[in-house]
């Protein structure tokens, strides 16, 4: 009988940001404000806690995210938004198209290229896990499957490179 490791609050809190980095980014596509990402952070953490003292505890199930992570995915998604767009777009075909996705998962394909891309992470195969994780959180399987192969892909051909 094998027993789980339980997992380290730090990694809990950076799985929490990339959720939340993905819920922030899922807001800037439907709803299109202008808005710096200092203030979108600021927003987003006072509606965790507002939702931490309520009883039905919809957005804040998972450990504080941290902050400084947030940020840096925040900040990176808007500044880089048209190069990530392309990047997505280029790694697209015929069945998945921009069109054919919904926001939510162009927000999580988003957050997900610009970490494996620009947040100088050590283990690009986490970052996959963690994203592939996160879309089944809220998709079936044909998404699921279609990040994860899109995501390892992207991810092998960046080891290649370095």
């Amino acid at each position: 009988m094998t027993v789980d490791k339980p997992i380290p609050l730090s990694l809990r809190r950076k799985s929490s940001a990339r959720v939340a980095a993905v819920q922030c980014v899922y807001r800037l596509k439907i709803t299109s404000e202008d808005i710096t990402a200092e203030a979108l952070l600021e927003d987003y953490l006072s509606q965790w806690q507002d939702d931490k003292t309520s009883s039905s505890r919809v957005i804040s199930r998972d450990a504080d995210p941290d902050k400084n992570f947030l940020r840096k995915l925040l900040t990176g998604v808007m500044e880089k938004k048209e190069e990530m767009d392309e990047i997505l777009k280029s790694s697209l075909n015929d069945k998945w198209t921009m069109e054919r996705m919904s926001p939510l998962l162009t927000s999580i394909l988003t957050c997900a290229i610009y970490e494996l891309r620009y947040a100088g992470a050590l283990n690009l195969a986490i970052i996959v896990n963690e994203y592939v994780t996160l879309t089944g959180r809220f998709f079936e399987a044909p998404e699921v499957g279609f990040v994860n192969g899109l995501l390892d892909t992207m991810a092998k051909e960046l080891k290649r490179q370095q």
